[in-house]
């Protein structure tokens, strides 16, 4: 079986270990994302640009852990939601891990459209540029700028409600959902 057993939780299997390590990597490096994004608006034209710099490379670096974390869940099954769960949960999970997957592809991918119609080439960490996918388009540029930004509140909003969520399952339910994917 794709799970393994659970030591001392009421939570029952928990996640593999790579799939695991891939929700945080994946969900840190989403959180720095977003803060980057929204905290560097301000900064001196420099900072704001080397900033958006490590946010492009960073999301590309998403976008393929993503892929990883897809190819992984696709041969590994996920533990079962706990029986304690209402239906309208279990519906709500499921809807909202839909929703992550799409915006953990399509976040990426508009960025990478974007800077491809902007002929602003991303590049990755100083190891090598990432090739554009689309002609330079100043129109298609503006559009993917500001589907960009909708698709980045969207996923600040799934990321608090996933984050509380959470929380209402540790403190609330107490229901231990949360020890099947500690990574320690």
């Amino acid at each position: 079986m794709a799970t393994e057993a659970s030591a001392g939780t009421t939570a029952g299997p928990r996640y593999t270990k790579v799939a695991i390590w891939l929700h945080w990597l994946i969900g840190l490096a989403v959180i720095a994302n977003i803060g980057l994004a929204m905290l560097t608006e301000d900064m001196p034209r420099e900072a704001h640009r080397a900033a958006m710099g490590v946010h492009k490379a960073l999301g590309m670096a998403i976008l393929a852990l993503t892929i990883v974390r897809i190819l992984w869940r696709l041969t590994h099954k996920a533990p079962p939601l706990p029986a304690s769960m209402r239906t309208w949960e279990r519906w709500t999970s499921k809807f909202v891990h839909f929703l992550f997957y799409a915006l953990l592809i399509l976040l990426p991918l508009s960025g990478w459209v974007w800077m491809s119609a902007a002929d602003r080439p991303i590049d990755f960490f100083g190891l090598f540029t990432i090739p554009s996918i689309v002609a330079p388009s100043k129109e298609v540029a503006d559009v993917l700028h500001e589907r960009h930004e909708v698709l980045g509140l969207t996923m600040l909003a799934l990321v608090t409600l996933h984050f509380l969520a959470a929380l209402k399952h540790q403190f609330v339910d107490r229901d231990r959902l949360l020890a099947r994917m500690n990574p320690f």
